[in-house]
């Protein structure tokens, strides 16, 4: 086995009266991915942030490399080895490759200006020490979202990271720039870097990870080694419960009668789109960004204005581009960062869940109806067994996937004709994704259709009917989903392979 890198032994925390960690115990080897799986709320943020010095434990001890280093603070610990590279990049995006690399660190002349020939030059050896094709000099705003996670970590790298801690590193990355980074994280790893793995894609976890430690509310479960576990074995690990996959059986639901239809669609990266979804099918839709299959999401919704063409909702045209008439033909969206556009953080869920009906359901004459507000809001936190004392509470006290579905609730109070998903299980847990599918897949029984966006592909075979392939601004392949893997769709994609 590898030499130990860090150690952390009988760490427990509390937050008052709250304990977020119970007697965990883990130890991570030198020149390992090492994946920390866990329900939002399970204990991996905080076992991370005491590991990394931004929380004091209540008990226990952190090792590195043999060394305590339980009381010392987070720019000590960096200083020892310990890097996070978050979630989102954290760059600036004004500033040129070779000054975040340096950050902080600028090469100065004697007269103390930053010398920028010998950045640079020291930028670009860094850059291909580490197989990296930038220009030291171009700003970071230029470079694509891999590029800039990738640059996170040459930065770590360049302060003497030993052991660096990737959260969700893949949010927003398309499964080809997903590939491409843990390409570049196995080849660090073979020069001895260590990788703590934060991530909800169970795919990630199984293919990555040479170690596993599975939290599941503050209890640490540890020492699985690469293919002790398959996805179902995990899954149900980390729910602490039996957890049943969502496959849906293809075809099942959908109809012959056509419910949305685009004919020679024109707008934002859509170039002559034809498009037909019909009753209680769902509809997988395939492509990187920019290739016109997010812009379909949000022209449908009228968030894009469309230039040309015909969209039509059983059989009645609607205008060119407005979110309160396509939720008046029967077309809801959930678009892909909940926070910034699926939810009001401030509100409760029962506000939340009564935005889309203000107008419709709840509607009197002069006032709403409060009464059958609530009735309505249980009803669909019962439905989606949203996790919370009640409907009053705030959605900013919810979990991510709590909060996920209350943005589902939301749409699916309106009772919708079309609904529209745009990565919808994103950084939630894994019981939190399977019940969503559910209740889409169940929502079909009942004559909704639904367009289903995801990069997760193995999670698009599980709920699709047909699937539709985009690329710049064209639906360039079309195919039933009959017995397609993954690798299928990548190639498809890709242009490898045709569609059927």
């Amino acid at each position: 086995m590898c030499e130990v890198v860090l150690q952390v032994n009988n760490i427990t925390k509390d937050f008052g009266p709250t304990r977020a960690l119970d007697d965990v115990s883990v130890t991570f080897h030198k020149g390992t991915v090492h994946s920390l799986v866990g329900r939002n709320g399970a204990g991996k943020s905080t076992l991370v942030n005491i590991i990394a010095g931004l929380y004091p434990q209540t008990a226990g001890d952190v090792f590195l490399d043999g060394e305590e280093i339980s009381d010392l603070d987070i720019r000590q610990r960096m200083a020892k080895g310990i890097r996070i590279v978050t979630q989102h990049a954290s760059v600036i995006r004004e500033l040129s490759v070779a000054e975040n690399i340096f950050l902080g660190l600028w090469p100065k002349t004697k007269h103390t200006g930053i010398d920028w020939k010998t950045m640079y030059d020291m930028a670009k050896k860094e850059l291909d020490d580490y197989g990296l094709d930038l220009d030291p000099k171009m700003q970071v705003k230029l470079l694509n979202p891999v590029e800039q996670r990738k640059l996170n970590i040459v930065r770590a790298l360049y302060g003497g990271a030993k052991l660096i801690i990737l959260d969700e590193p893949t949010t927003s990355l398309t499964s080809k720039d997903r590939d491409e980074l843990f390409d570049f994280v196995t080849s660090l790893k073979k020069t001895g870097v260590s990788f703590i793995l934060i991530t909800h894609y169970l795919e990630e976890v199984l293919n990555m990870s040479d170690e596993i430690t599975v939290l599941r509310d503050g209890i640490c479960f540890t020492g699985y080694k690469r293919g002790a576990l398959d996805a179902q074995m995990l899954g149900e690990l980390i729910a602490g419960e039996n957890i049943v996959l969502t496959v849906r059986e293809h075809g099942r639901s959908a109809k012959d009668k056509v419910v949305l239809e685009c004919k020679n669609l024109i707008g934002e990266n859509l170039d002559g789109i034809d498009l037909t979804v019909r009753k209680g099918e769902v509809l997988g839709m395939v492509g990187f960004p920019g290739s016109g299959a997010r812009e379909l999401c949000r022209t449908l919704f009228g968030l894009l204005k469309f230039d040309d063409g015909i969209v039509e909702v059983d059989g009645k045209k609607i205008k060119h581009g407005h979110p309160e008439e396509a939720m008046k033909s029967g077309i809801v969206y959930i678009p892909e960062d909940r926070h910034a556009e699926g939810l009001v953080r401030i509100l409760t869920i029962r506000e939340n869940i009564s935005l889309t009906i203000l107008k419709s359901r709840l509607k009197m004459k002069l006032f709403l109806d409060k009464r059958k507000e609530k009735k309505i809001a249980k009803e669909y936190f019962d439905l989606l067994s949203i996790k919370a004392n009640s409907v009053e509470d705030k959605v900013s006290s919810l979990s991510g996937g709590n909060q996920q579905k209350v943005v589902v609730a939301k749409v699916l109070a309106s009772l919708p004709k079309v609904l529209i998903l745009d990565e919808p299980t994103v950084g939630i847990d894994v019981k939190s994704r399977e019940e969503i599918l559910h209740i889409v897949n169940k929502m079909t029984d009942e004559g909704m259709s639904v367009m289903y966006l995801t990069n997760d592909f193995e999670e698009l075979l599980r709920i699709s009917d047909r699937l539709v392939f985009f690329d710049n601004g064209k639906i360039v392949s079309r195919c039933d989903n009959d017995n397609l893997t993954p690798e299928d769709v990548i190639e498809i994609r890709d242009g490898i392979k045709e569609g059927v």
